[in-house]
């Protein structure tokens, strides 16, 4: 069967076509991520609907005596119908091919199921998923707080309104200048006490942390998906590319003649009292890994826990990680929470940090946190900065981008290879992040040539992350308490 589509927009033409159901879903995820009009999202949830209601009409008119068609419980955990012997003319037992249903697999059925799922709880209409999400086999899913979030908590993380006035933030702040006290003072203080059952915020907020210098040339290396650092990683989000990282030591990261422009940003986030004192282990550190995303705004990244290597040989984790936003107004929260991976239980408590320009989000690295996909309609990329803290991490050498390559900052030779053919020249993007403060003057004319470019800011605002008391809710709305238990993984809904 086709699905007939019709997908209007403001000022866009209007278009009709006959699309079969996978070519359906494809379409819709793409015209989600690239959404421009409220319309769009109408088109999308149009297009996931006629997919699966089409695999429902293809199940009905099946004449075999399984009837699997008779209502969604088929597709995809149902799996009686699909997982059933058959018999050959000669009686004998044989398992079934796995069948399609209308040209869309079970798991492709069910990622559809999904994405419909999530459009429906991040427009009020969670209670409506409840027997969607059941059917495909989730016993609970992200808060009502957390994927349908406010969107007026989203434009507080603006200093300004549409007029320029300052915004009435809902999230306590304070401006603080280093060498003064604050809030991760006292928070430190509250830890050093022995309160560790996960009550107090795992993560630390300090907006207006850089300068317009360093916000710009950040941006000339990551903010367009064109840029050096995006195509010399081959980097994809749907499907993602895989993942990749660059390791440079503390002990050199503040030698401009080395890391530069790079090496001082980290350098300054080091040593940077607040930090310190809301993390005091991280004294410990001697080196740092090294990442960057550039998302659409629909697109998250599900919740996991930071680690070497991925996990791979055991999980460890940094002492610290943090965030840089080097956009604003597009994409969903990062969320953190105070769930560690050898706690018995879900997280019951989280916080968020929304995308804003010059912020800079530093937590503790046992926890828990992912980035929410971004509700409704918003323009632009999020483009974000990552640094993890480690006492101490393996460099992995490679000729392909992977986890925990050394920073590119001079030629190098792979030590796998003792030829000169192995020695590779720095990718443009590695010598922008090493420029020193002159070389980065002329090289970002955009940028205020009377801001100091050596420097961070010297006066940061200290923002409280929005505080989640529920993260994790039963499919029908209630709070998931302690004493449900820890579900699978793959049982909790997150809407990725």
């Amino acid at each position: 069967p086709k699905i007939k589509v019709k997908a209007m927009a403001e000022d866009r033409p209007t278009t009709t076509a006959n699309l079969s159901p996978i070519d359906a879903v494809d379409e819709a995820r793409k015209l989600w991520l690239s959404a421009e009009f409220t319309s769009d999202l109408k088109t999308v949830e149009r297009l996931y609907r006629g997919a699966l209601s089409s695999s429902k009409s293809r199940a009905r008119t099946n004449t075999s005596t399984n009837n699997i068609g008779k209502n969604e419980s088929d597709h995809p955990n149902n799996d009686k119908d699909d997982d059933d012997d058959d018999s050959d003319d000669n009686g004998n037992r044989v398992k079934k091919k796995p069948r399609l249903h209308s040209n869309l697999k079970k798991s492709e059925y069910k990622k559809a199921s999904e994405k419909l799922a999530l459009l429906m709880c991040q427009s009020g209409r969670a209670k409506k998923a409840k027997d969607r999400l059941s059917k495909l086999g989730f016993k609970c899913r992200l808060s009502r707080s957390v994927l349908d979030y406010d969107e007026e908590q989203y434009d507080d993380a603006d200093d300004n309104d549409a007029d320029g006035n300052e915004s009435k933030k809902k999230n306590k702040i304070k401006k603080i200048k280093p060498g003064t006290t604050s809030n991760a003072d006292n928070d430190a203080d509250a830890d050093k006490n022995g309160n560790k059952d996960g009550s107090s915020c795992p993560c630390y907020i300090l907006d207006n942390y850089l300068n317009q210098h360093e916000i710009q040339h950040l941006r000339s290396v990551f903010q367009s998906l064109s840029a050096n650092y995006w195509v010399h990683h081959n980097y994809n989000i749907e499907p993602p590319s895989p993942y990749f990282s660059y390791i440079l030591p503390l002990s050199e990261s503040s030698a401009s003649n080395k890391y530069g422009f790079i090496g001082k940003l980290i350098h300054n986030i080091y040593k940077n009292k607040h930090i310190n004192s809301k993390f005091p282990r991280l004294k410990d550190a001697t080196q740092v890994e090294m990442w960057a995303h550039n998302r659409p705004h629909a697109s998250g990244h599900q919740l996991h826990f930071d680690s070497d290597d991925e996990g791979r040989g055991g999980v460890r984790n940094p002492i610290i990680s943090t965030i840089l936003y080097i956009t604003a107004g597009c994409g969903g929260p990062s969320l953190v929470t105070n769930q560690k991976l050898t706690d018995p239980h879900l997280a019951s408590k989280g916080w968020l940090s929304f995308p804003k320009n010059e912020r800079l989000i530093a937590f503790d690295g046992r926890y828990l946190h992912g980035v929410i996909p971004g509700k409704g309609v918003k323009s632009g990329r999020r483009v974000t900065l990552m640094f993890a803290f480690w006492p101490e991490i393996r460099i992995r050498h490679g000729d392909e981008p992977g986890s925990a390559r050394p920073f590119p900052s001079q030629k190098y030779r792979n030590k796998n290879h003792s030829s000169r053919s192995s020695e590779k020249a720095v990718e443009e993007w590695a010598q922008k992040l090493v420029l020193n403060a002159s070389e980065i003057s002329q090289s970002d004319k955009s940028a205020d040539n009377n801001q100091n470019s050596s420097s961070s800011s010297s006066s940061y605002t200290e923002t409280n992350p929005i505080e989640i008391d529920r993260v994790y809710e039963s499919l029908g709305g209630k709070c998931w308490s302690k004493s449900n238990g820890l579900p699978e993984y793959d049982a909790v809904f997150q809407g990725f």
